[in-house]
């Protein structure tokens, strides 16, 4: 949310504009100074009860009552205090929270107080007089500004008047907002914030309307006697859920709406199981996330590994999942002042990452690759990330993991340490032989840019154009390829090599998509069309050079040449000859090319090179005023005529005049 500054307001001309002088603050004594009672800066007039409640039931304009307005200070020791938690930074801004009484006390006078986490502020009370019992909100807020105002040493008098009612303003919206929220239902874990920002040259503040936390809390380690937390929130949620910074854990959430069940119904002890068994479903489910950037103007994915369990048993590593970030790709976007604009923020981003581990420019591949896992950074397609989830791990090590100590599904749970399938597969899938071996070992023979494109389908011998099919494999009793042996790392290559020039066309086609300003059909037809012509245009150039060099050759032949140079000058000629057939040949085959080319696309819509896009803004001929004399064609023009009683009131105007 922006900070509302004090230049936005326009200066109005009945006040004093000058520069500020030792004057021009309210508060420069002590409060003591004040008289006991105090009254309003601004007018008493009380709002229209169509703006706001009018909570004055026991109004009468006889009887005067009285209510004091002070400061509570409070103060907090966490140390996150980024988002809505900045409201208990005191270094940095300061918060006012005004309290709000809806409900009359059991004593004739009652206390508002503004509760700030300033301890510059006077905590001496200030009385006010009101001739309603129960004051409306309107009224509170704007005694508890008056003692704001009078207090506070960074705005000028001259300024306050119309801070005052903006403010205000904004409170009262603010009370609003909050009862819409609080009051509602849904189990959406929206917030709305209690407070707004405002500032004043380098000053900023929070106004918000105070709501206690009511979390029980303790006084000190060795108390057991509890009482609610008066600390203000700085949101509310539905169904009158709140919490301050100490007591956010306690915050009452509700699973994502997506799952379609609340927190209650599930059948997990905390957040943490609740979010590892998120994790398992998706790695068992090998689930794949598409991330695009449409800042940076790239693309990749994601999935969710397991790790076996000889990484705990054998090596002590505690994981339970790593985060794999593969499959990059540049998707820039089709304007080309943004691509250059992604581009600018992807080098700085890159450049960055190296310069953190000091490489130089002549830096070897797989140092960049180094050093950009140690910041989970990709920038390479070849590249592959798997990133270590420690939040979510093993409670020993050097041990084999048993489900019953876990309150959360483990990935392999009751299996023998040497076992270590990469993924819950069925038994047929697999021969029973390869289950003497560890996934492990495997893949360590395997290298690691086919990891990641590793198909979830058996591989058969034959190639990767040249796979059986499921009638052949069930008639022939065919068995699947085993991990890293020959014949499965020569299917992986093709596979690879395949899918990089799958790639790089799509590259290809993207960049014409840019080129063409259009579709990407239209762009591989224009493309197309365009390298075909200019083979043609070369071809033609390259025949028309050589005829003029043969015909420059033949003209300086003499009339009577002797045997020798005869025979040199016919071989020379006769080469030439051949060079010409050959010319010919390739322009006769690329305008054939050209013409089925073109005849192949013609019943096309969108290859129609004869009908133009359409372009609204492109004047017709039949409108167009410059071509009038180029047709000897004059349009009518539609005279309006006006009657002499113009300057007059009853001006009437007499209809349009076609006229030449």
């Amino acid at each position: 949310m922006s900070f509302p500054r004090a230049d936005d307001f326009t200066p109005l001309l009945e006040y004093d504009y000058t520069l500020p002088g030792s004057n021009d603050f309210i508060f420069n004594n002590h409060s003591d100074h004040f008289p006991p009672v105090t009254e309003d800066i601004l007018s008493e007039k009380l709002p229209s009860p169509d703006d706001f409640d009018n909570i004055s039931p026991f109004s009468s304009s006889t009887r005067k009552y009285f209510f004091s307005t002070k400061y509570e200070k409070f103060h907090v020791t966490p140390h996150h205090r980024a988002g809505y938690n900045k409201i208990y930074n005191f270094r940095r801004s300061k918060s006012f929270f005004f309290e709000i009484v809806d409900q009359i006390s059991d004593t004739n006078q009652f206390d508002l107080k503004i509760h700030t986490n300033d301890y510059h502020m006077s905590t001496i009370p200030i009385r006010h007089i009101s001739t309603s019992r129960l004051p409306n909100f309107k009224f509170q807020i704007s005694k508890q500004l008056t003692h704001f105002f009078s207090t506070q040493r960074v705005i000028p008098r001259r300024l306050q008047s119309k801070f005052f009612v903006l403010i205000r303003k904004k409170l009262l919206e603010r009370i609003n907002f909050i009862r819409s929220r609080a009051q509602n239902d849904n189990t959406s874990n929206h917030m709305t914030k209690t407070f707004f920002n405002f500032s004043y040259k380098k000053y900023r503040y929070y106004f918000g309307i105070y709501i206690p936390c009511n979390h029980a809390n303790t006084k000190g380690p060795f108390i057991t006697q509890t009482h609610p937390c008066t600390t203000p929130v700085p949101f509310t949620m539905s169904k009158h859920r709140r919490a301050c910074i100490m007591h956010h854990k306690k915050l009452a959430l509700y699973c994502s709406p997506n799952d379609n069940i609340s927190f209650k119904d599930c059948s997990y002890n905390n957040y943490k199981d609740l979010h590892a068994g998120h994790i398992y479903d998706r790695w068992i489910s090998k689930r794949i996330t598409n991330f695009h950037s449409q800042r940076l103007g790239i693309s990749f994915n994601t999935k969710y590994h397991a790790y076996g369990i000889n990484n705990v048993v054998r090596k002590g590593s505690s994981p339970i999942y790593g985060k794999i970030y593969y499959n990059f790709q540049y998707r820039n976007s089709a304007s080309s002042k943004t691509e250059k604009r992604q581009q600018k923020r992807f080098e700085s981003q890159k450049k960055r990452v190296f310069n953190s581990s000091n490489l130089t420019q002549n830096a070897t591949r797989e140092d960049k690759f180094l050093a950009a896992r140690r910041k989970n950074f990709l920038f390479h397609p070849e590249q592959h990330i798997c990133k270590k989830l420690n939040h979510l791990s093993y409670k020993k090590k050097f041990t084999i993991p048993l489900q019953s100590y876990y309150s959360f599904p483990l990935p392999f749970p009751g299996q023998d340490f040497s076992i270590v399938p990469d993924a819950i597969v069925m038994e047929q899938e697999i021969p029973s032989s390869s289950i003497s071996t560890t996934t492990l070992e495997v893949l360590n023979n395997v290298p690691s840019h086919f990891i990641p494109i590793i198909p979830d389908y058996p591989i058969y011998a034959g190639g990767y154009l040249n796979q059986p099919t499921k009638s052949k494999i069930k008639k022939k009793n065919l068995q699947p390829l085993m991990v890293g042996c020959d014949d499965w790392l020569a299917f992986m290559q093709e596979y690879y090599d395949a899918r990089e020039s799958n790639r790089l066309y799509l590259e290809e086609l993207n960049k014409l998509k840019i080129k063409w300003n259009t579709d990407e059909a239209r762009a591989e037809y224009r493309e197309d069309t365009f390298n075909y012509m200019m083979e043609i245009n070369n071809t033609h150039h390259a025949r028309e050079l050589k005829k003029i060099e043969i015909l420059d050759i033949v003209s300086r032949h003499p009339k009577n040449p002797g045997k020798y140079q005869h025979i040199y000058q016919s071989s020379v000629i006769q080469k030439d000859q051949e060079i010409l057939e050959e010319l010919n040949d390739s322009f006769s085959n690329w305008d054939l090319t050209l013409s089925i080319h073109h005849s192949r696309h013609r019943g096309e819509d969108y290859i129609s090179n004869t009908i133009m896009e359409d372009n609204s803004l492109k004047r017709r001929a039949d409108i167009n005023g410059n071509l009038d004399s180029h047709y000897g064609v004059h349009l009518n023009k539609r005279v309006c005529i006006l009657s002499h009683s113009f300057d007059s009131l009853d001006t009437n105007i007499v209809p349009p005049v076609a006229t030449k």
